[in-house]
C-alpha cells in the first residue's frame, strides 16, 4: 500500500517544489517506487521530472480528476531528468499558467469533487511505495483533494514569522477538510533555506519549533546554499547535479527520516 505524502504550506517560496523533487528522487534512489503528482500552478515539479516535448505524453492531472472513468495509468509517465528516464520514479504532470486555475473552477461543479484523487489513487495503490503530492500555496478544491488523499504531510518552512503563519494556516485548513484534530495528523516540519550565520533567526526558529511542534520537527535541516539555485536552473535534483556536495546529503538524510517516519 502506497504512503501518500502531501507537501504543503500556505506560504510560497519556502522550497515546496524543491522538497517534492529532491525527496522523491532520493526515495527512488533508495529503492522505493515513487509517483509524483504536480498540483502547483507553476508546474515546477513537472519541469524537473517530465519530458515536456514527448508527443505521446499529453495527459495531465486534470484529465484524471475531471473524468471518473479515466484510467489513471494513462497519465502516469516515467520521470525524465536531463533527457534520461529515472528508475523507480514516475510523474503525473501539472500545467503552468491558467490551466490549474481553470481545473479548480471546473471541479467545483462535479460530484465527489473533493474525493476524486483519493478514488483514482486507490486503483494504483499497490503499484507504488510512495506518492508525493506537490501542492499550490492556496486553499482550493485541488488542495482539498490532496488533503483527503494523503496520510502524511510535510510542511517546509523558513525560520520566519510569515512562514510559521503559513504552517498554522495549513494545519487549520487540513483539520477542517479532514474533519480531524491536529494531534491526529501525521506531519513533519522541515526547516528549509535556513541560514547558519543568521543566529537570531536560527534561535527564533528553533525555539518556536521546540515549543509549538516539539514532536514534529525533522532532524534534517535544509541549509541555505547557493548550489540549490544552480541545480534548479538546470532542473536537476541536487544529488544528481553535484553528488559530492555537502548539500546533496540534506535530502538523502530527510528521505531516510520519511522512510522511517521519525516524527
Amino acid at each position: 500500500m502506497a504512503r501518500i505524502v502531501c507537501i504543503a504550506t500556505n506560504k510560497g517560496g519556502v522550497g515546496k517544489s524543491t522538497t517534492s523533487v529532491n525527496l522523491a528522487y532520493e526515495l527512488s534512489k533508495q529503492g522505493k517506487k515513487v509517483l509524483v503528482l504536480d498540483f502547483d500552478s507553476q508546474a515546477d515539479t513537472t519541469k524537473y521530472l517530465a519530458s515536456l516535448t514527448a508527443s505521446n505524453q499529453s495527459y495531465f492531472i486534470g484529465d484524471v480528476l475531471l473524468d471518473r472513468k479515466f484510467d489513471i495509468n494513462d497519465a502516469i509517465y516515467p520521470a525524465v531528468i536531463a533527457g534520461n528516464e529515472v528508475e523507480n520514479l514516475f510523474i503525473i504532470k501539472g500545467r503552468s499558467g491558467d490551466a490549474m486555475t481553470k481545473l479548480a473552477m471546473d471541479m467545483n461543479s462535479i460530484p465527489k469533487r473533493e474525493e476524486r484523487l483519493k478514488l483514482h489513487l486507490q486503483k494504483v495503490d499497490d503499484d507504488f511505495d510512495f506518492v508525493i503530492i506537490d501542492t499550490a500555496p492556496n486553499a482550493n478544491v485541488l488542495m482539498m483533494n490532496a488533503v483527503i488523499a494523503a496520510g502524511e504531510f510535510v510542511f517546509p518552512t523558513e525560520f520566519k514569522e510569515h512562514s510559521f503563519d503559513g504552517i498554522e494556516n495549513i494545519i487549520t485548513h487540513i483539520c477542517e477538510v479532514a474533519f480531524s484534530e491536529e494531534e491526529e495528523l501525521d506531519f513533519m516540519i522541515l526547516p528549509t533555506k535556513i541560514n547558519r550565520s543568521a543566529t537570531r533567526a536560527l534561535n527564533y526558529g528553533k525555539e518556536y519549533c521546540s515549543e509549538r511542534f516539539p514532536d514534529n520537527v525533522a532532524d534534517s535541516y535544509i541549509w541555505l546554499r547557493e548550489i540549490f539555485a544552480d541545480a534548479e536552473r538546470v532542473h536537476k535534483p541536487l544529488s544528481m547535479f553535484k553528488p559530492s556536495s555537502e548539500a546533496a546529503m540534506y535530502y538523502k538524510k530527510f528521505a531516510r527520516e520519511v522512510i522511517e517516519n521519525v516524527i
